[in-house]
């Protein structure tokens, strides 16, 4: 039977709240992680283990291969898939830990620091244990059911933290940021068989239905790898470690509010779009109310830190890690253009045109790898942050011309979609910034603690007034605002 729009929608948004809650709460624990360890650690520590996780991130999203979506998106799936999957996924994991082993002594001879080998050599375990996740927990994602995933996250959070909290307090090593990073994956695996149970049988009988969607997305990530670390990489051998430390800690903390927002809504939206690909008018409506969704969420956060940047660096870090503050402050801001074309990802697979991914790829990494290199050696990590910023502005142009030539939708409308959230930040800002001066004259806890109380609270009074007073005068249209406005209705009426 064919799904109507409303049992659509709805499935959807209630995935997608799903796992914004569920990401909430697993955020919530790695930002407690990070300020446990940044208050029993040394910035030193944390650049030291960025220069080995940036080559480890750049190894495993190489060999990245988005097996999940790949069955999702089939008409009909059997045994046989999963088993492919789970095999595929095996043959990349063990292909990760090789190489990473093989590179240990050339990077330890590269940055100068026979650490990094056995550290490398350590966190290797890290991605070949996700390539191991229980295959079951795919066909859970095809019917929309993410409880599992839920769970296992949760589980593998937990572990991370109480080891690697637990591994700082004792010893005061680096080593406890790898140890945690390693038990997130392996209680991952362990908990997934037994939400979703799979008996792993290896395979690779059903490889061609694998092989051209994997292809485009396989080159597509080998250049995304390095668009994606290569301003950290270039940083370790110019700055010293401290200072890439500080740097490593802000962008963590900027990319947050991304990974909560963004890439939870990727999942479902593919399969939302995938149930109405072949009706250009919905999927275009689609498509529009999910990129306002996505701008209406991120960008008062992005702009929301920025703006704070400094006294929450010096709440929940302390005074060793002020000097990340104006590099988290620059860091958000660079990241608010991605936000206009982030359903382009769903969109794009769902219409089996993954080959845009290596275009724009192609692009950023001609554009940036260049100012990237003149910003780093001539100006250090505020060159960096230009080029980050340069680089975002000209991916996201690209990226909404991408969306014109997949459905049709015009570049004025994505820009000035969202117009109602820019200009309800604009108010925000004006609202937060006479409290400046206050809140960095601030420097006792408690009062540091209640004075960013005020400032948040005031700052998400003025933002949610704003864009709602902003949707009544332009007439109510169909939209964010409409879907929160019938949600709060609906909870009202029950509790009445």
């Amino acid at each position: 039977m064919e799904a109507t729009p409303h049992k659509i929608s709805g499935r959807t948004a209630a995935v997608a709240t799903t796992l914004i809650a569920s990401k909430l709460v697993a955020r919530c624990l790695d930002l407690t992680t990070m300020v446990v360890l940044g208050r029993l650690l040394s910035p030193a520590d944390f650049g030291l283990v960025a220069i080995a996780m940036s080559v480890v991130m750049v190894v495993e999203a190489i060999l990245d291969l988005p097996l999940g979506q790949a069955v999702v998106r089939l008409p009909e799936v059997t045994k046989s898939h999963y088993d492919t999957a789970f095999t595929i996924g095996f043959l990349r994991g063990t292909a990760v830990a090789l190489i990473l082993f093989s590179l240990s002594w050339p990077l330890a001879k590269i940055y100068g620091d026979h650490r990094l080998i056995g550290l490398v050599c350590a966190l290797a375990i890290s991605p070949a244990a996700r390539s191991l996740l229980s295959a079951g927990l795919i066909e859970h994602s095809r019917n929309l059911d993410v409880k599992g995933f839920v769970l296992c996250e949760f589980a593998g959070k937990c572990a991370s933290f109480m080891v690697s909290v637990g591994l700082a307090w004792v010893t005061g090593s680096y080593w406890a940021i790898a140890a945690g990073t390693i038990a997130f994956p392996v209680v991952l695996d362990i908990v997934s068989y037994v939400v979703a149970p799979y008996r792993p049988k290896f395979t690779l009988r059903e490889w061609h239905e694998f092989a051209g969607f994997i292809g485009w997305s396989t080159a597509a990530q080998a250049v995304n790898a390095f668009n994606w670390q290569m301003d950290q990489l270039i940083l370790g051998r110019l700055i010293s470690r401290p200072e890439l430390g500080r740097f490593s800690m802000a962008s963590n903390l900027a990319i947050l509010p991304t990974q909560l927002i963004v890439l939870q809504i990727i999942g479902p939206l593919m399969n939302a779009f995938s149930l109405i690909r072949n009706d250009s008018r919905r999927l275009v409506a689609a498509y529009r109310n999910s990129a306002t969704t996505v701008v209406a969420v991120g960008l008062p956060m992005m702009v929301g830190i920025s703006l704070i940047a400094e006294p929450m660096i010096r709440l929940i870090l302390g005074g060793q890690w002020l000097e990340a503050a104006p590099i988290l402050r620059l860091l958000s801001l660079a990241l608010v253009p991605s936000l206009f074309a982030a359903a382009l990802a769903p969109l794009s697979m769902t219409l089996g045109k993954t080959r845009i991914f290596l275009r724009l790829n192609l692009i950023e990494f001609a554009v940036k790898l260049p100012i990237v290199l003149i910003g780093a050696l001539y100006y250090g990590i505020a060159g960096v942050l230009a080029a980050r910023l340069i680089t975002a502005i000209l991916v996201a142009g690209c990226s909404m011309f991408a969306v014109r030539e997949l459905i049709g939708l015009p570049i004025r409308t994505q820009v000035f979609g969202p117009w109602r959230s820019m200009l309800s930040c604009v108010f925000m800002a004006l609202a937060v910034m006479p409290f400046h001066d206050w809140l960095s004259g601030t420097r006792v806890y408690g009062p540091l603690v209640f004075g960013l109380a005020v400032v948040v609270s005031v700052a998400a009074l003025v933002y949610a007034s704003s864009i709602f007073i902003l949707w009544r005068l332009a007439g109510c249209p169909d939209g964010f605002e409409s879907k929160v406005v019938g949600f709060l209705r609906s909870q009202s009426k029950r509790i009445i």
